[in-house]
């Protein structure tokens, strides 16, 4: 549940609105013995460069609105107190926060990557990040 919360951050900083079920999996974990799921590996995360504001997912007690504070007002059903949450954002934004470097690492090209830098590193989301910087 906690790495579920990371990666529904993760999407909301990186204006991945196309975050629905189907990208979405778990593993059944000693399928014998039904002992537990685990999440598969992320698959589909990409910026979609939309700036719609919400996610296909809820997020919070405000519905899909992609911001972190609706993603802090449901953190208990992931298992997490409001400093956990906290922390785990911050973990994201540490990460979110080297995209640039990691597009170029991958050969996105320098046109995509300033496109992306308009919402990515716009007021809204790089806002979003710079409350939870440390």
């Amino acid at each position: 549940m906690h790495e579920l919360f990371r990666r529904m951050v993760f999407n909301i900083l990186i204006d991945n609105t196309d975050d629905h079920e189907k990208n979405h999996a778990l593993i059944v974990q000693n399928a014998e013995r039904f002992a537990g799921l685990r999440l598969s590996p992320a698959y589909d995360v990409l910026p979609t460069n939309s700036g719609q504001g919400r996610q296909e997912f809820g997020v919070g007690s405000d519905g899909t609105e992609s911001t972190l504070s609706n993603a802090l007002s449901q953190c208990t059903l992931f298992g997490l107190t409001l400093v956990q949450a906290t922390e785990q954002i911050v973990h994201v934004v540490k990460v979110v926060n080297s995209w640039r470097v990691h597009f170029e690492a991958c050969g996105v090209s320098h046109a995509d990557i300033e496109s992306l830098g308009q919402r990515i590193d716009g007021d809204f989301l790089l806002g979003q990040r710079k409350g939870y910087s440390t």
